[in-house]
């Protein structure tokens, strides 16, 4: 039973100030239909994280990782009935997360730091033959040398230095 004694309200309001009217989602899921990453483990479902903005769960919403594996891809964008911008909606949910707690960090942002990416883009190699795709997608998983050089430009950012803990290959 979610307890809404404790919600905000207006929570809507913080979030998407910049990214549409987040009240147009019905919860439909079409977005979710085309997103890659709502494969992944756990997946990014939209739809319920629009579902706790509309509700006000900000205590939930701040410990949620999945906006951080979001592709990018803007898939959802193009598939919205409604015109929610359901990519602005996640990147909106980020900048929050990140004003509301400047220490955290995703676990997103180390699986790039290693791996150039935030889905497993290099496993799916029979899937991609499948459709007639090269195996490898021409990503920096198909070159190795330019992730060394995306690692040792990250070495350089503020949150990699300060927390080079989290940030070692």
């Amino acid at each position: 039973m979610i307890d809404l004694s404790k919600a905000n309200k207006h929570l809507w309001r913080e979030i998407t100030d910049e990214s549409g009217d987040i009240r147009n989602c019905f919860n439909c899921g079409t977005c979710v239909s085309g997103c890659p990453a709502a494969e992944a483990e756990p997946p990014l479902l939209i739809r319920r994280l629009a579902r706790m903005v509309l509700l006000g769960l900000e205590e939930e919403l701040l410990e949620e990782g999945t906006p951080w594996i979001c592709v990018t891809c803007a898939a959802c964008e193009e598939m919205c009935p409604m015109g929610v911008h359901p990519f602005e909606v996640c990147l909106a949910i980020r900048r929050w997360q990140s004003k509301k707690d400047e220490t955290y960090i995703p676990t997103a942002v180390t699986q790039l730091f290693q791996e150039g990416h935030t889905q497993p883009v290099g496993k799916a190699q029979g899937l991609r033959r499948s459709v007639g795709l090269e195996e490898v997608p021409p990503t920096i998983v198909k070159f190795p040398d330019l992730l060394d050089k995306f690692q040792t430009m990250l070495r350089e950012t503020e949150l990699v230095r300060e927390n080079d803990y989290l940030f070692r290959v």
